[in-house]
């Protein structure tokens, strides 16, 4: 599944996560890494969860939309460490989709 997105964009994007094809408990977590290109967010950090939907929100302001690269695709990639110590990334890699924006001016 892609991801699109405009350079410029402020979102947040969704993330639902699976291990072994279960939904993980954000009870059990410590701390998750999200990846997109060059850009690094964090759970609890800058990372929020939706304990009614059951997925982590990743905010990307346009600072960060505007270093993906212009008209192009970069892998998105997650890894989870639990409160156990064990850490598990992600089998299944999104791609982020940019489409290149006319203004590079943050707004």
């Amino acid at each position: 599944m892609a991801i699109k997105l405009k350079q410029g964009d402020g979102c947040v994007v969704p993330v639902k996560i699976s291990v072994n094809g279960a939904q993980i408990s954000v009870d059990d977590v410590e701390k998750v890494e999200f990846r997109t290109g060059e850009i690094r967010k964090v759970y609890p950090e800058t990372v929020t969860y939706d304990r009614e939907t059951g997925a982590f929100l990743m905010p990307l302001d346009q600072e960060d939309t505007f270093r993906l690269p212009a008209d192009g695709a970069v892998r998105f990639d997650v890894r989870v460490k639990f409160k156990g110590g064990a850490v598990i990334g992600t089998q299944k890699v999104t791609v982020i989709v940019t489409l290149d924006a006319l203004s590079e001016e943050v707004i």
